[in-house]
C-alpha cells in the first residue's frame, strides 16, 4: 500500500515538473533570441505575440528564423504607433543603433537594458514611470521620453554622451541630477513641476532650451548659458527678465503667459527674429524699436497704447497686437513686409488698413 503510494506521488510530481518544463519552453526568457520568441509565439500572452507580429511585419516575413537573421541585421528599428506593451522579443536585437517606439502603451523598459549600442531612443508619449534600466545605455546621444509619467530623472545621470533629451509632458520637479550632461545642446522640459533651474547652469553647450509651462520664477541661473538661440520660458511666473539681456546670440525667444512688465532687458537682443510676449504687462513697447531683425512678433493681450516706437521694424513679417488698447495704428503704415497684421479688440475707430494689401489686416 505504501510503495503504490509512494508510486503515485512520484508520478504526479513527475507530471507536475513536465509540465512546468513545458511551459518554461512555452514561454522563452528574456535572452533568447527573436527567432526563439517567434518560433513559441502562439503559447505567448496576447501582448507578447502582437509584439512577435509586429516585428514579422518590419521583417516582411513569417519565417521565424528568417526573420530573426533579417531583425538581427538592422541597425535601425521604426515601431512607433503599434500598440506594443511588451518589449521582450527585442531583447536580442543588439545591434540596434537608432530605435523608434513613441506613441505605444510601454511601461516597463527593462528589456532594453540590454540594447548596449543604442545611439537613438525614442520612448514618447507612453505610460513610463521608471527609467532606471536605461541608465546602463552609455552609448545614447538622442534620448526622447516626452508624454510619459516620469519623475525621476536620477538614473539619466549616468548618460554623459547625450547631446538632445526630451523630457517635456512628465512629472518632473528635480532636474539636479542631469546637471553633469555637459554634452547636451537641446534640451525640452515643456509641462513639467519644475521651479529650480540652477542646474541647468552648466549646461554651457546648451543652443535650444524649451521649458515653458512649469513653476519658474527665477531666471537668474539661465544668464550664463550664452550659446542658445531658442529659449521657451512661456506660462511660468516670471517677472524679471534682467537675466536675458546677456543672451545675445537669440533669435526666437517665447515668454508668453508669464507676469512681464518691463522688456528693457530685450533691447539689446539684435538679432532676435521670433519674439513671443503675449499675455503679460506690458504697456511700453521702445525697447523693441532697435530689433530690427523682427520678423515674428507677437504682443497680444497686454496694455499698448501706442504703437510709434515698431514703426522702424521694416522686417516684421508678422505683427500681432489684439487686445490691447491701441487707437491709432498709422504709425504701422511703414512696415511694407507685414503679411499678417492682427488688430482685433482695441480702440480703433476707423477700421482702415495701415498696409496694403488691405488683406493683411485683421480688426
Amino acid at each position: 500500500m505504501k510503495s503504490s503510494l509512494a508510486l503515485s506521488v512520484l508520478s504526479i510530481a513527475s507530471a507536475l515538473l513536465s509540465f512546468q518544463a513545458l511551459q518554461a519552453e512555452a514561454v522563452p526568457n528574456n535572452t533568447q533570441s527573436f527567432g526563439q520568441w517567434c518560433l513559441q509565439k502562439d503559447s505567448l500572452p496576447t501582448e507578447t505575440r502582437w509584439t512577435v507580429e509586429v516585428l514579422l511585419t518590419r521583417a516582411t516575413t513569417k519565417n521565424c528564423q528568417v526573420a530573426d537573421r533579417i531583425l538581427r541585421s538592422f541597425g535601425s528599428l521604426d515601431i512607433e504607433g503599434s500598440q506594443i506593451s511588451d518589449l521582450r522579443p527585442l531583447t536580442g536585437l543588439i545591434n540596434l543603433t537608432s530605435l523608434n517606439l513613441d506613441d505605444n502603451q510601454i511601461s516597463d523598459v527593462r528589456p532594453l537594458a540590454g540594447l548596449i549600442n543604442l545611439t537613438s531612443l525614442r520612448l514618447g508619449s507612453n505610460k513610463i514611470s521608471d527609467v532606471s534600466s536605461l541608465a546602463g545605455l552609455s552609448r545614447l546621444d538622442n534620448l526622447k521620453l516626452d508624454g510619459n509619467q516620469i519623475s525621476d530623472v536620477k538614473p539619466l545621470e549616468s548618460l554623459t554622451k547625450l547631446t538632445t533629451l526630451n523630457l517635456s509632458k512628465n512629472l518632473i520637479s528635480d532636474i539636479k541630477p542631469l546637471a553633469d550632461l555637459t554634452n547636451l545642446t537641446t534640451l525640452y522640459f515643456n509641462s513639467n513641476q519644475i521651479s529650480n533651474v540652477k542646474p541647468l547652469t552648466w549646461l554651457r553647450n546648451l543652443t535650444w532650451l524649451e521649458i515653458g509651462s512649469n513653476k519658474i520664477s527665477d531666471i537668474k541661473p539661465l544668464a550664463e548659458l550664452h550659446g542658445l538661440y531658442l529659449l521657451e520660458l512661456h506660462d511660468n511666473k516670471i517677472s524679471d527678465i534682467k537675466p536675458l539681456s546677456s543672451l545675445t546670440k537669440l533669435t526666437a525667444l517665447m515668454l508668453f503667459e508669464n507676469q512681464i512688465s518691463d522688456i528693457e532687458p530685450l533691447a539689446g537682443l539684435s538679432i532676435l527674429v521670433d519674439l513671443r510676449i503675449d499675455d503679460n504687462q506690458i504697456s511700453d513697447v521702445k525697447p523693441l524699436a532697435g530689433l530690427s531683425s523682427l520678423s515674428a512678433l507677437r504682443l497680444k493681450n497686454n496694455q499698448i497704447s501706442d504703437v510709434k516706437p515698431l514703426a522702424e521694424l521694416s522686417s516684421l513679417h508678422e505683427l500681432l497686437l489684439d487686445n490691447n488698447q491701441i487707437s491709432d495704428i498709422k504709425p504701422l503704415s511703414s512696415l511694407s513686409n507685414l503679411t499678417t497684421l492682427s488688430l482685433s479688440g482695441n480702440h480703433i475707430s476707423a477700421k482702415v488698413c495701415p498696409v496694403k494689401p488691405e488683406s493683411v489686416c485683421i480688426f
